[in-house]
């Protein structure tokens, strides 16, 4: 049954309400939440941005003196918007869509750029009918409903934050990127972060250039003991006499030169002239030394820390991890990817028990769940730690069974 509703006008507007994501897979999964009084289609990213090229701009546009740039200098900084050539056939069809739609729903990812992606939909379908803003980072039928019930406005300080680094991006960019053309390679592109990056780099290249290399040995042992136990063990030249023997910590690391005083730096051959010397002879223990400590297990994954373990362990990119972690996302299988928060919902806390219960025993239950503090300055909290979705975990081979994987 398609809903109705009375627009400003008096008129009734029979038809299905539209509901606007990101992305085609996304619209594909929610759809199967909301049902037939729902027409969810993708805006298929941003929906308008700074012009690439002047061509792009109106004749009004282009008499500014600094079209060229597409970031009016004198004018508070005003951006020349402009629907790229792209996206003009998707916003058409968007528009098409609104013309019998009773609501706009705006479901675009939760962050600053999901916030601006939202913004520009508004001023450029600029719709008659009431607007939601539709909020949720997991796509389950459960948070779909739950943010239908409480819709908000636009967050206009989202919008501003990412309109500020957009601009940034193009003040910088343009005077970093001919830099990155004519020393790299052509067609780079940089930013606000890429020049911070690239003097980081050119730093870090003097650093290089006049840092000294120095050379020191060590020698490592494997000994045996006479009974069966304990095992064999390795252990490490700590002490020659009554010197301390030198280790990389006793070097400098900005110029590469013996920090320490006092230590006996070891060269290849006086390694290897000692190892002989000790070679076959007999150890003796003098003392046993042990020390208690504790393991935790490592906090829930943020969106750093995913890429560094994809990265140490699958040896995956940044890009391929974020783009993995999206399609599952998009498919309803993780929380949203982009936090830098460690916390867990109630429901994340309850499933994990659940699971652990259920898979483990009981036995390998804490008996009060471990609970994570974000010590990040500033860091965005407004979403969860990065989990599977949903009250129920869905497990590793179901996954590999709905993603296609081997």
């Amino acid at each position: 049954m398609a809903a109705s509703k009375k627009t400003s006008t008096g008129k009734t507007k029979t038809g299905k309400q539209l509901v606007i994501v990101e992305s085609p897979a996304k619209a594909k999964t929610i759809s199967k939440f909301l049902g037939d009084d729902y027409e969810v289609l993708a805006s298929i990213g941003h929906v308008r941005d700074l012009p690439s090229t002047r061509s792009e701009l109106t004749d009004k546009q282009r008499e500014n003196k600094y079209s060229g740039l597409g970031v009016d200098l004198e004018d508070d900084f005003r951006p020349m918007y402009v629907v790229p050539p792209g996206k003009r056939e998707q916003i058409r069809n968007l528009k098409a869509a609104m013309k019998n739609a009773p609501a706009l729903w705006l479901a675009t990812d939760e962050d600053r750029e999901g916030e601006s992606i939202s913004w520009h939909l508004l001023e450029v379908l600029n719709p008659k009918v009431p607007v939601h803003r539709l909020v949720f980072h997991e796509i389950t039928n459960r948070a779909i409903k739950a943010a239908l019930e409480s819709p908000r406005t636009i967050d206009d300080n989202l919008v501003r934050a990412q309109e500020s680094r957009r601009i940034l991006d193009r003040l910088f960019g343009y005077e970093v990127s001919p830099v990155l053309w004519r020393k790299i390679r052509p067609k780079l592109s940089a930013g606000r972060v890429q020049s911070v990056a690239l003097r980081l780099l050119v730093e870090r290249e003097m650093e290089r250039i006049a840092f000294e290399p120095s050379e020191w040995w060590d020698i490592d042992a494997l000994f045996a003991t006479q009974g069966k136990e304990p095992a064999p063990f390795e252990a490490i030249l700590r002490r020659l006499g009554d010197q301390r023997v030198a280790s990389s910590g006793d070097f400098d690391r900005t110029t590469g030169k013996l920090a320490k005083e006092g230590v006996r730096v070891l060269r290849e051959q006086d390694a290897n002239d000692l190892a002989e010397r000790l070679a076959g002879k007999t150890a003796v223990v003098r003392d046993v030394e042990e020390k208690d400590f504790t393991e935790r297990p490592a906090p829930p994954f943020t969106t750093s820390t995913l890429q560094q373990e994809a990265g140490r362990k699958l040896r995956y990119s940044a890009r391929r991890a974020m783009s993995l972690a999206q399609q599952l996302n998009e498919n309803g299988l993780i929380t949203y990817m982009r936090t830098d928060s460690t916390a867990l919902s109630t429901e994340a806390m309850d499933a994990a028990r659940s699971l652990i219960g259920e898979r483990y025993g009981k036995v390998y239950l804490p008996s009060t769940p471990r609970t994570y503090k974000t010590y990040v300055k500033k860091a965005h909290e407004a979403h969860e730690a990065i989990r599977p979705a949903g009250r129920r975990f869905t497990s590793i081979p179901e996954v590999r069974a709905s993603q296609g994987a081997d």
